[in-house]
């Protein structure tokens, strides 16, 4: 199969960006039997998980045109609801270039590239988010060192320092909390702007704000006294089998809580290491067990239950939470903390 690049694409590929395969266009279908699209957020897809089908049609029963490889990304260009999907909690189905693939493992993202600062003083506190669908991060700033990690789309780092690569581009060595060492292309991150963190609603009294989580729909509410101003869906905590064969559950915690803890990026993981993910964005604590909200890269499947006990949510609803919510967490610190819970927005699970 011929495979058509577009110069942009090219030039990135020829500088060691992120792969970007565009897949030529099928033969037109029959629109008749096609739902009609509508745009989506975000105008590419990330393949999460290798074997995705791409359908004809926006049915599990529609023939298959091919799968996807893991981390290929493909032009989204609409997207549409149908009944004949894999679950009932998902609906969503994106139109591609190819056909029809169910929107739970392909993760909605851009492909932009971004003019580097040269310089981070050593007392100040700057952050990055990746704009492209994926960067790898090296050893060195040097596209032929080694790749331990790969970032992805939406997920954000603090930049320590800028260098001049071995491929005289600029590099940013991050810092995901833990692990200061690695470096990236600059220009696959924009480094986020103070109006990024802006407290939303700020005129709104603090005890009018209120955030509720309502389990057996998988939404996030907001509320502004009484008017709702948010909705989002989400997935929150679920059960899951332990090394052991044992379950276990991790289910959001249900009451009344207030958010106390904000950092806009964090790495999380677990022991045994049965996951662990760097640059998870946007992140609002409101239990001590440590339940939060926060941004998502590794699945696009919202309206169920799949957490380990956080509440799920695309990395633009998580942002909207971040800056509407209590307390107020400026860009110039890694972590906020209150020291009287009762001043955060109040968080109530049912």
């Amino acid at each position: 199969m011929q495979v058509f690049f577009s110069r942009r694409t090219f030039l990135r590929l020829a500088g060691a960006a992120p792969l970007i395969l565009i897949v030529p266009a099928r033969k037109a279908q029959s629109q008749a039997s096609e739902p009609v699209a509508q745009p989506t957020r975000r105008p590419f897809g990330r393949a999460i998980v290798g074997g995705l089908k791409i359908r004809e049609l926006p049915s599990t029963k529609a023939p298959v045109v091919r799968q996807l490889r893991r981390n290929e990304v493909i032009p989204l260009l609409g997207q549409a609801e149908s009944n004949e999907s894999p679950a009932k909690h998902n609906l969503i189905w994106y139109k591609t270039s190819d056909g029809w693939v169910h929107s739970a493992q392909i993760q909605p993202c851009e492909d932009r590239l971004n003019t580097p600062i040269t310089h981070v003083a050593k007392d100040v506190v700057v952050w990055g988010e990746v704009t492209v669908p994926l960067t790898y991060a090296r050893v060195q700033p040097d596209p032929k060192a080694r790749a331990p990690w790969t970032h992805y789309f939406g997920t954000i780092f603090q930049v320590m320092e800028v260098r001049e690569g071995a491929d005289q581009e600029l590099w940013y060595r991050i810092s995901d909390g833990i692990l200061s060492t690695l470096w990236v292309h600059a220009k696959h991150l924009r480094i986020l702007p103070p109006e990024a963190f802006a407290p939303l609603s700020p005129d709104v009294p603090p005890e009018a704000k209120r955030l509720e989580v309502d389990l057996k729909a998988q939404r996030v509410y907001a509320y502004e006294g009484e008017r709702k101003v948010f909705e989002a869906r989400c997935s929150t905590g679920a059960s899951f089998r332990q090394p052991d064969g044992t379950w276990r559950s991790f289910h959001t915690t249900r009451g009344d809580h207030r958010i106390y803890v904000k950092t806009p990026s964090q790495r999380m993981f677990d022991e045994p290491r049965t996951y662990d993910l760097p640059g998870i964005p946007w992140v609002a604590y409101f239990t001590s067990s440590g339940i939060a909200f926060h941004g998502t890269y590794w699945h696009n499947d919202y309206g169920k239950p799949r957490s380990h006990g956080c509440v799920n949510l695309l990395p633009e609803d998580a942002q909207w939470v971040y800056r509407w919510s209590l307390p107020v967490a400026p860009p110039e610190q890694r972590w906020t903390r209150l020291r009287d819970r009762k001043q955060g927005t109040l968080v109530r699970v049912f």
